[in-house]
């Protein structure tokens, strides 16, 4: 056998030494899904949608309810009736503020509704027909199935927004208790401008002042 001539190859190195990459200066941001999210509003726009319709049916049931109790009944209210066909210039004119204010509530509790609703499945009449009551409904059997018809209209839109419903009620009650500080801070100030306030007068506007500049 012929005898092998020359050098051994030298033992690779544990590293490559030739190797040269200038290290990476700028950071790719990787964002997650859940931080892209409002956290603020963490509900989807159909819970939120329908929370603002089941929040305007309960203040449209509420504004009902509180006609019904004074004496207002929409079904022996012909004077109104009859004036609500005459033409719109003048219409304002001859019906009278309980009318009105039912009127008020019919449309922002039936478009609450309607808005929800896809296919047309259900159009203005028909809510009209099943959620309220019209010129000959003396019954109050009726009546009151009618307005149960409204508050389950109100209860499937409070379901459909789950806790979106509870978070606008309560910027809504905040917001209503910000504006009624605003009144009585804006009252006591006209007060302080034409007498000398009690000590307990001016602790209290203070105090007034501090939830007006909090909730700014």
């Amino acid at each position: 056998m012929a005898e092998q001539t020359g050098m051994a190859a030298p033992a690779p190195a544990p590293w490559d030494t030739s190797y040269r990459q200038q290290a990476q200066q700028t950071i790719t941001p990787f964002v997650t899904d859940p931080i892209t999210k409002d956290i603020k509003n963490p509900f989807t726009d159909t819970q939120n949608k329908a929370a603002m319709f089941a929040y305007r049916q309960l203040k449209a049931i509420e504004e009902t309810d509180a006609l019904v109790a004074g004496g207002y009944n929409p079904g022996t209210d012909y004077y109104n009736y009859i004036a609500a066909f005459l033409p719109d210039i003048v219409e304002g004119i001859f019906t009278n503020t309980q009318y009105k204010l039912w009127q008020r509530a019919v449309t922002d509790l039936s478009t609450a509704q309607l808005r929800p609703e896809t296919g047309a499945v259900i159009n203005d009449g028909e809510i009209e027909d099943t959620m309220w009551d019209k010129i000959g409904d003396f019954d109050p059997a009726v009546r009151e199935a009618k307005r149960d018809a409204r508050l389950r209209a109100h209860i499937g839109n409070k379901t459909v927004a789950g806790k979106a419903y509870d978070r606008l009620v309560g910027a809504m009650e905040a917001g209503d208790s910000a504006q009624t500080n605003k009144k009585v801070y804006a009252a006591m100030q006209r007060i302080a401008g034409k007498r000398e306030l009690s000590e307990y007068e001016q602790d209290y506007m203070n105090r007034l002042k501090s939830r007006i500049d909090e909730a700014e």
